[in-house]
């Protein structure tokens, strides 16, 4: 057969049932490779959109994202989407054309070097010259891939491999069993968090990508230690569980007062302002648990570092569990998460026109129901978002959560997330700014029968930047945006559009747009220069910089 069906057929004996693409002709005998082997082919409107929908799609399947683009600009509109998955630590695979072999170097069509592109922001990449090793390539890329934290890979596939007859074999990836730490170091754990006073457990998106929501619910029951969530964590353990205090914007007040913390599968990086302040207010004993060892010790040496798998380690943790349970201290930081969390709800209630941003994040909450898959895009609307989206089970939360901060993923993440669960609503709060960087998505979304509904707060500029100039710069430039009527994009697409002008009919637009079953947009006209309470906290990211 051919090398573009052997790569189809290698990707259905891992369970790819999605590939993300844009196609052109380097890559076109892999796409009849994949629709011979019955992989639903998804066309986007943008290699970095093809990326990030894969990446989604992993975030809430549980599963590899693939995604393929053709040769040269393909690939280098694809960076983007790859960096955001290793920086991420969700398992991306890209499969990139490239030019015969035989004419690189003549100054044919679209002859760039892939690998040199994407090196510095994938964990491996590699050339596939003969049709008979894909496989082997392709394994050897899921399985690094998948090995210690997740993040993406690269494989390139020359038209004429792509082309050429050849017999190979095709076979699933038997993957090792995870380990769990070694016996001494959960010994020495169990005892920092049995004699602490005020220990925290941080999930962070290890937690998820080792299947720990059992394990991390065990826990948490017997050991009564209060439990945050963040990143792809959110909804691991519920929200509105007993042992769950929620996201940082709620824990972070019990943070401050901890003396043993616990990293399960999350590094010290901007997303826990580097494990100093304001966060990091009593300098914790710190127990980091993961299962990639490079991200030990980041900005801050834990007092014990645990490598292994979380799950596993959880479970050891459990079973080792002697000491009396931390329910008093439990309840303690349950009290200051609820006022934390009433204080934002409070936010989301003000009336006014135009609307004020935070009524946004709260009408879709009320709208969307608990079944839904909630997407988070932007600035300063993003952090009105994470103070008020909940998560009531793993992958329903999608946002710009990283520490590279990369805005404009709404739009593939929302629809990534409903090709992945096509039974569920999906419902974005995105910022004026990072529809424009998707917004022809709209149109993939029609084509595939993939509705989801975006809610744009458009305050007309691009809001956080123009909040940090003003504080700290003369210049406000560039920053302006005109108030557009983007809801006539998802009515040109036959989708359906909505323009709010006053807070009280934001919630009533929302439902109509849920209920069109039709990709929607409603076009939220919110206040200029109105900045949410947890940018100004943060200083806008002048502390990140």
């Amino acid at each position: 057969m051919r090398g573009g069906r052997i790569a189809a057929e290698w990707l259905k004996a891992q369970g790819v049932t999605h590939v993300f693409a844009l196609v052109g002709e380097h890559i076109l005998p892999l796409v009849d490779g994949l629709d011979e082997a019955g992989i639903r082919v998804i066309g986007t409107r943008h290699e970095q959109a093809a990326v990030l929908a894969a990446e989604a799609f992993a975030k809430v399947s549980g599963r590899p994202g693939v995604a393929a683009v053709t040769a040269g600009p393909g690939v280098t509109n694809a960076v983007t989407g790859l960096a955001v998955a290793t920086s991420t630590g969700t398992p991306v695979m890209l499969l990139g054309g490239r030019t015969t072999t035989a004419k690189r170097l003549t100054g044919t069509f679209q002859d760039v070097d892939g690998r040199a592109v994407t090196d510095a922001v994938t964990k491996w990449n590699e050339t596939v010259f003969l049709p008979e090793r894909i496989p082997t390539y392709l394994e050897a890329a899921w399985r690094r891939m998948l090995a210690g934290r997740p993040g993406s890979v690269f494989v390139e596939l020359p038209h004429d491999v792509l082309s050429a007859d050849a017999e190979a074999e095709v076979r699933p990836v038997a993957l090792p069993e995870p380990a769990g730490g070694a016996p001494d170091a959960i010994r020495r754990a169990s005892e920092l968090l049995g004699g602490a006073e005020h220990p925290i457990a941080v999930a962070g998106s290890g937690a998820f990508w080792s299947g720990a929501e059992d394990a991390l619910r065990a826990f948490a029951e017997r050991t009564q230690v209060p439990v945050a969530t963040l990143n792809a964590a959110r909804g691991l353990l519920p929200d509105g569980h007993g042992c769950c205090i929620g996201p940082l914007s709620e824990a972070g007040m019990a943070l401050m007062q901890a003396d043993v913390v616990v990293l399960l599968g999350s590094k010290l990086d901007a997303s826990l302002t580097f494990g100093g302040p304001p966060l990091f207010a009593t300098t914790p004993r710190i127990v980091q648990v993961d299962v990639e060892p490079s991200s030990m010790g980041l900005n801050v040496a834990p007092e014990l570092g645990i490598h292994g798998d979380v799950a596993a380690v959880l479970d050891q943790l459990t079973e080792a569990w002697d000491a009396k349970p931390k329910d008093t201290w439990l309840q303690l930081a349950k009290q200051g998460g609820e006022q934390m969390h009433q204080t934002w709800a409070d936010l989301g209630k003000v009336e006014g026109s135009p609307v004020p941003p935070g009524r946004i994040p709260a009408a879709i909450v009320e709208q969307a129901g608990r079944d839904a898959i909630l997407v988070s895009d932007g600035g300063d609307i993003h952090t009105w978002c994470v103070t008020t989206f909940p998560a009531f089970r793993p992958g329903s939360l999608l946002t710009t959560h990283d520490s590279l901060g990369t805005i404009g993923v709404g739009m593939p993440y929302a629809l990534g997330a409903k090709a992945a669960a096509p039974e569920r609503p999906v419902v974005m709060c995105i910022g004026d700014g990072s529809f424009g960087f998707g917004a022809m998505e709209l149109e993939t979304a029609a084509r595939n029968d993939l509705p989801f509904v975006a809610v744009i707060a458009n305050n007309g500029e691009w809001g956080n930047i123009r909040h940090v100039q003003g504080e700290h710069f003369h210049q406000t430039g560039a920053t302006a945006l005109s108030q557009a009527s983007y809801e006539k994009l998802a009515e040109a697409f036959g989708g359906h559009g909505e323009r709010v002008d006053d807070a009280a009919g934001v919630a009533p637009a929302i439902r109509r747009a849920i209920d069109s079953g039709k990709p929607a947009v409603v076009n939220v006209i919110t206040q200029p220069g109105a900045v949410s309470q947890l940018t100004q906290m943060l200083g806008g990211m002048q502390n990140m910089l």
